[in-house]
């Protein structure tokens, strides 16, 4: 894999089907869709969210490190943001290894991208009005 096709090669192996069996269903498609759920549910559900410190050279830092802790309605789009991902995760890996839901999987998967993809957006307003 070339270094500069990475986006596309990253995007060809998510927009087909998984074929890792039962254990990746398990372990991708419930636990680590369970995880990144549970952040979401969490930083949605307290107002706070805590992400990478990522400020711009011109900008004063608001503070130094690593990370960086945000509150209010921003870290709620930030959870909105995570529970999307989540989403996603589960629709590929779960519903992808199951069965029965292999027929569905594909719309779902493209619905999890659409709110993602609006959950961005809505972060990007957010960070724009209420920072």
């Amino acid at each position: 894999m070339r270094s500069d096709h990475f986006l596309f090669d990253l995007a060809e192996k998510l927009s087909g089907p998984p074929n890792g069996g039962p254990i990746q269903k398990w372990s991708v498609g419930a636990g680590v869709a369970a995880v990144v759920a549970g952040y979401g549910v969490k930083c949605c559900m307290t107002g706070r969210a805590t992400v990478l410190n990522l400020t711009a050279r011109q900008f004063e830092p608001i503070r130094r490190g690593l990370w960086r802790e945000v509150t209010g309605p921003l870290a709620i789009t930030i959870g909105g943001l995570i529970l999307s991902v989540a989403l996603f995760i589960h629709f590929q890996w779960f519903w992808g290894n199951h069965e029965p839901l292999i027929p569905y999987h594909e719309i779902a998967k493209i619905v999890a991208t659409i709110l993602v993809a609006a959950m961005t957006l809505f972060n990007v307003y957010a960070m724009i009005a209420w920072t």
